[in-house]
């Protein structure tokens, strides 16, 4: 797999390095995530973090990110987990780190499917 995805950079001449690779994963993981959203066939909806913790998901996932997949802002996003039920949670990292009251019940912070 790892010589696969050498190959793959090496042959697009786009990545020159491990922060390359990182930012293109993480543009492409945001993009998918952004087109799955979008589509009509998931059922979607927004709540805040603590009303998602409080429904008893667990913190499967904890991914800081920076570059242009975020306009050079750092983020964190936290993925969680319920039974068949996923939730992706979006925060400014500094957001995340102080865990304000204000910011846990922010209700256009998480996404629900």
């Amino acid at each position: 797999m790892h010589a696969l995805a050498h190959n793959i950079r090496r042959s697009l001449g786009v990545i020159r390095d491990e922060k390359d690779a990182v930012k293109t994963w993480c543009a492409l993981a945001v993009t998918l995530f952004l087109i799955a959203a979008a589509s009509d066939g998931f059922a979607q909806e927004q709540q805040s973090f603590k009303t998602i913790i409080g429904k008893g998901y667990e913190i499967k996932s904890v991914t800081f990110a920076k570059g242009e997949a975020t306009e050079n802002r750092e983020v964190v996003f936290v993925t969680l987990q319920k039974d068949k039920s996923v939730a992706v949670c979006y925060f400014a990292a500094a957001n995340w780190i102080n865990l304000t009251p204000a910011t846990l019940d922010d209700s256009r912070r998480c996404d629900v499917r």
